[in-house]
């Protein structure tokens, strides 16, 4: 039985079409991605929750991807963490969830997921941190196969969509748990320098994601491995290299790129800052990055060129992606300025 190779985010669409048009291929399911990973805190694991300096973050993610080649592959996300929970010191809790809907067949991953961490700050300064953290979520498939054309709907003059497809799709829905966990390690030495690394596991409980009723089809243990630094290069400049590595069963992702921070204003806790960044995804894209961070909000922009085979089709166009982060902070009182009047006699 031969194993098909599938673009990681165009591989829901072959999926269901494999498995729709009864193909002997033995095709592998993947979860979704995001380019920005570094703006995309709760995707990227349960390592993540509660990893950021204030009392509770928001996050919105819309991905929008092979307009050019077909009917677009759309991602809508959003999250929310918290950071010590009811005044419990280390304790984060979060919620993720998304709807993925992909190509002609209108497959629609709908996913939603609650966790909790444990962060452990050590050294003199107290200014290491490792977090720990659990996520268990539900995710729903679905999939519309009136949307399908299938080979047996030709009748060697023309296409008729009234002719009988020959498919045997008992269900065209599937709902299944799971269970995630990660941690992450962070050292900051100030605002505006530090390092953290990550690592999370998703699908722990490989589920069973199996349309026709057949054979026990497993969704793979996904692995996530990211490094990010950042540091000033000047007085209002800083570098924010990183990576991020992904394996799930035969196939694997690499990204790598950096962006440089210009800042505009860091005073009585208040930063505001311009970012741009360029990354590559290893044999699928480049991607350019424009970032602003504006006090308690951090907004992003990216957009992929395509440079894998598909080429030909996309003409190096791939997808746009929006991300938008709150957090909510106590900020420091800013000291009040004044000028005294001399005493009158």
């Amino acid at each position: 039985m031969s194993k098909c190779r599938w673009h990681p985010t165009i591989g829901a669409g072959i999926f269901v079409a494999s498995l729709a048009m009864g193909t002997a291929c033995r095709v592998h399911a993947q979860d979704i991605h995001f380019s920005q990973f570094f703006n995309s805190p709760l995707a990227s694991g349960p390592g993540a929750i509660g990893t950021f300096e204030g009392q509770y973050r928001f996050n919105g993610i819309f991905r929008q991807q092979w307009r050019s080649v077909t009917i677009p592959y759309r991602t809508f996300a959003f999250g929310a963490d918290a950071a010590d929970v009811g005044g419990i010191g280390g304790l984060g809790v979060g919620a993720w969830i998304y709807n993925d809907r992909a190509g002609d067949s209108q497959l629609n991953q709908f996913h939603f997921s609650m966790g909790a961490s444990w962060t452990e700050h050590f050294g003199a300064d107290r200014d290491h941190a490792l977090t720990g953290g659990v996520q268990f979520g539900i995710t729903n498939l679905s999939l519309d196969p009136s949307s399908l054309t299938f080979d047996s709907q030709y009748n060697g003059y023309y296409f008729d969509p009234n002719s009988a497809t020959n498919e045997r799709i008992i269900r065209d829905a599937k709902t299944h748990s799971d269970l995630h966990a990660g941690l992450v390690y962070r050292f900051n030495m100030d605002h505006r320098k530090g390092v953290q690394v990550g690592f999370n596991a998703f699908n722990l409980t490989t589920p069973n994601i199996d349309f026709l009723g057949g054979p026990y089809t497993a969704l793979d243990v996904r692995t996530s491995s990211h490094l990010m630094l950042w540091f000033p290069i000047a007085k209002k400049l800083d570098l924010r290299p990183m990576l991020q590595y992904m394996a799930q069963g035969e196939f694997q992702e690499f990204d790598i790129g950096s962006n440089v921070r210009y800042i505009l204003l860091d005073r009585f806790g208040l930063l505001r800052a311009l970012s741009v960044g360029l990354h590559y995804r290893a044999a699928d894209a480049g991607y350019v990055y424009a970032g602003l961070e504006y006090d308690d909000w951090t907004f992003g922009m990216s957009y992929d060129i395509n440079t894998s085979s598909l080429v030909p089709a996309s003409r190096n166009r791939g997808a746009i992606e929006l991300t938008a982060i709150r957090i909510l902070r106590k900020r420091p009182v800013v000291p009040v300025r004044f000028k005294a009047c001399p005493t009158q006699l």
